[in-house]
Formats: structure tokens, C-alpha cells, sequence
């Protein structure tokens, strides 16, 4: 179920022409700005998007010009696990788990789950309730579950990715936001 799910909405992604998804991408920025978890956070943990997502480069250099601290996980594929590390600068990225860019291996130091203030998880399809359907790989809802983290969590959707339920399963966590182009989604 989980699968045909995702190969649905996949589709629905692919036939968004550049003006059609930059329209929903700007009015998905517009709404997650006006928001006070947004104006409030300092350190925020997101990924760097892929063509199957919602930009987040225009979110990250939004958040540098407001001096708040950028973190982007790393993956551990055998343990299925994510660390974050502080960016300054996208040049500190390269290709990892699933050609999806993330920090390069530094010196830095992982930042601590509990110095996180916002959250913004990955997904493909959410539900009324907060809950996601991910890309599969599970790295998400492990670090959700096993960490101990603060963070106010939020996903960034169209409302073509909202349905009333999607199956769940023992693990799943759902976010405490959702982000659409027309609204900002309380799911606590």
C-alpha cells in the first residue's frame, strides 16, 4: 500500500511544470516565514532538497540572512541513523545516502538533538494528524524516535499531498506542523 502510495504522488510531482512548482514552493516559503516557530528558532535542521521535494535552498539562505544556524543531516546507511552538522556554506556539501547532498566529512562536530529548534522533515504524503509517508529509507523515523530532541517538528507539503489518513505503522511519529502553500497545518 505504502509503495503505490508513493509511486502516486511521485507522478503527481513529476507533472508540476518549473511555474507550477515554483508557485507552490514560494507560497510554501511564504507561509513557513510568517510562522513564529520559524521567527523564533535558531538552530534549524533541514535537508537539501531533491527534485522530488519542495525547495529548501531558498530556506537555508533565508536563515543564514536571519543569523540562524543551519544543520543538515548526515546519514549512517548502516545504521540507518542521522547526525547533523553545522553549514555555512552549501560548498560544504557533497553527495551522499541516495545522491542527496550533505555535509561533507569535517572535523566538525554533530550538533546536539536537544540544540535543535526546528525540525524540518522530509516527506512525500502527509495526513490530517501530523503522520508521513518518507521515501522508505526510515532515517526519519528513527532519529524521531530514538533521539531526544526539542525541536518543534514541521514538513513542508501541497494540499495535493494531504489526505485525511495514511496507513501507519508502530514506529511512525508524526510532525507537529504542516507547512502547505495555503496554510500552516497544527497537528498537537
Amino acid at each position: 500500500m505504502k509503495r503505490s502510495l508513493r509511486e502516486e504522488i511521485v507522478q503527481q510531482i513529476k507533472k508540476l511544470n518549473f511555474d507550477e512548482k515554483r508557485a507552490i514552493e514560494t507560497a510554501i516559503h511564504h507561509q513557513l516565514f510568517q510562522q513564529t516557530f520559524w521567527q523564533e528558532a535558531k538552530v534549524i535542521g533541514i535537508t537539501h532538497s531533491t527534485d522530488l521535494e519542495w525547495d529548501t535552498n531558498t530556506i537555508i539562505q533565508r536563515a543564514w540572512q536571519e543569523n540562524k544556524i543551519i544543520v543538515l543531516p548526515k546519514s549512517n546507511q548502516q545504521l540507518k541513523k542521522l547526525s547533523f552538522y553545522q553549514i555555512n556554506h552549501l560548498s560544504e556539501l557533497e553527495k551522499g545516502y541516495a545522491n542527496i547532498l550533505e555535509p561533507k566529512e569535517t572535523s566538525q562536530e554533530t550538533v546536539m538533538n536537544k540544540c535543535i529548534d526546528l525540525l524540518i522533515v522530509p516527506g512525500l504524503m502527509f495526513d490530517l494528524d501530523g503522520y508521513r509517508l518518507g521515501f522508505g529509507g526510515g532515517f526519519y523515523d528513527r532519529y524521531l524516535i530514538e533521539q531526544d530532541h526539542r525541536a518543534t517538528t514541521v514538513s513542508l507539503a501541497s494540499e495535493f499531498q494531504l489526505v485525511e489518513k495514511l496507513p501507519r505503522d508502530d514506529y511512525d511519529i508524526p510532525v507537529d506542523y504542516i507547512i502547505t502553500n495555503n496554510s500552516c497545518l497544527a497537528t498537537i
